[in-house]
């Protein structure tokens, strides 16, 4: 994995090169063949009967005049930027404390290829892509609160993987979807 990952950031380097050669015939011409972006994010996710939110970033290259975004792209949506609590009952002959049903949180995290369509609104910089994600993500459960402090001292990872038998946490592939509104810089 840890090789196909610096041969990615190689080939991605090389053509931000290749991106950066044609600067000057960008000028030349008035018209932007190819090049790069950097875009850090603030998302919110519409979820199930709440609003998550979620950090990330994102980078490539921008083909077709600033009309096509082809990149890779890192979000997360951790658990202290996100307080929505899930009443769990746990299953059946297990408690915690005492209690058979607990409050948790949730997090994910998600890592993969990008692929976005774009545009940008006449006469206002206001640029709108649609980006399509293709990776993948990782995500959990976990303990929050006061139910932190575990009754025997154990770990508290220890405590959710016995609570659900180990699946407090999963990895998957994933396809995600959107829209995002930009105010582009451009660096010269």
């Amino acid at each position: 994995m840890k090789k196909h990952l610096v041969l990615f950031f190689a080939i991605l380097m090389s053509i931000g090169n290749a991106a950066m050669a044609q600067k000057k015939k960008n000028v030349e011409t008035g018209k932007r063949g190819l090049s790069w972006y950097v875009t850090p994010e603030l998302s919110t996710l519409f979820l199930d009967n709440h609003v998550g939110k979620a950090v990330g970033i994102s980078f490539g290259l921008n083909f077709f005049n600033d009309h096509f975004k082809v990149g890779v792209f890192n979000y997360g949506r951790s658990g202290p930027i996100n307080s929505k609590t899930f009443k769990t009952t746990l299953p059946t002959g297990k408690t915690y404390k005492g209690k058979q049903s607990i409050d948790l949180r949730a997090d994910h995290g998600a890592f993969g290829v990008m692929l976005a369509p774009a545009f940008r609104l006449p006469k206002s910089g206001i640029e709108i892509d649609f980006p399509i994600y293709i990776g993948s993500i990782g995500a959990g459960f976990y303990l929050a609160g006061d139910d932190r402090k575990t009754p025997d001292g154990r770990k508290v990872s220890e405590w959710e993987n016995e609570l659900f038998g180990g699946k407090d946490a999963a990895f998957a592939g994933m396809m995600e979807y959107g829209a995002r509104v930009f105010f582009p810089t451009k660096l010269n």
